[in-house]
């Protein structure tokens, strides 16, 4: 018998991303929550592994103290 694995909403939405739009998400969502540059965030985002961008993301969303 076959068992349907639940994705969480992280994982749906990230499946759907294309290479540029993950890059894209996770280089603003570097810069929405530090003080690095763009190039410093973009560099970061091209060495990321799904699973960052993940961490990312719900850290981004789950966060009770946003940066200013």
């Amino acid at each position: 018998m076959f068992f349907r694995q639940n994705k969480s909403p992280f994982d749906s939405f990230l499946d759907s991303l294309t290479y540029w739009q993950k890059k894209n998400l996770y280089t603003v969502l570097q810069l929405g929550q530090t003080n690095l540059s763009y190039e410093e965030a973009d560099y970061k985002a091209i060495i990321a592994k799904d699973e960052d961008l993940r961490f990312l993301l719900e850290k981004t969303l789950n966060s009770p103290d946003p940066k200013m």
